[in-house]
């Protein structure tokens, strides 16, 4: 049951994020929905389900862009490594612990997005505009990130109540 929720979870953040989710821009960022759906994850369940769930949710993105398979991937999969580590060395996080990790997940991800396309030979936005969208998208999922992971436990208390004894 938990992780039929999950896929359908992720594969409804992945879908947003690439239709609606433009619509919000702001400062030439728009929210990454899976994201903060895989920080959430991983503050919430731990690392090893952070890491599954961003090699899912990157493969979907991967699947609607244009470019190759695997460096939404690989990128979300570095966020939820450095999160689950962060995570590890603390008992109770705030909510301003877990915001800037996924502004920190957000710098991680559109690093090595921008990496990797540079090694595939893909276009990528010049360095300058690449640090101005990266700054402004790392604020934006800084700010959504407390709702996000309210959003997500209080699926989880839902999941664990649906589920037989």
């Amino acid at each position: 049951m938990r992780r039929a929720a999950g896929a359908l979870l992720m594969a409804g953040a992945a879908l947003a994020q690439v239709t609606w989710a433009p619509r919000f821009e702001v400062g030439g960022a728009f929210p990454n929905l899976v994201l903060l759906g895989v920080v959430g994850v991983t503050w919430t369940l731990g690392a090893r389900a952070g890491m599954a769930w961003a090699c899912i949710g990157g493969l979907l993105l991967d699947l609607t862009s244009s470019g190759a398979i695997g460096p939404h991937a690989v990128a979300l999969v570095a966020g939820a490594y450095m999160v689950g580590f962060w995570a590890r060395n603390l008992e109770n996080p705030t909510a301003v612990q877990v915001a800037l990790t996924a502004a920190v997940t957000t710098l991680v991800y559109s690093a090595v997005l921008v990496f990797t396309a540079g090694l595939l030979g893909q276009p990528a936005p010049v360095i300058g505009v690449a640090i101005q969208l990266t700054l402004a998208a790392a604020v934006y999922n800084a700010l959504l990130m407390p709702f996000a992971i309210e959003v997500l436990r209080r699926l989880r208390s839902l999941t664990r109540a649906a589920e037989p004894a």
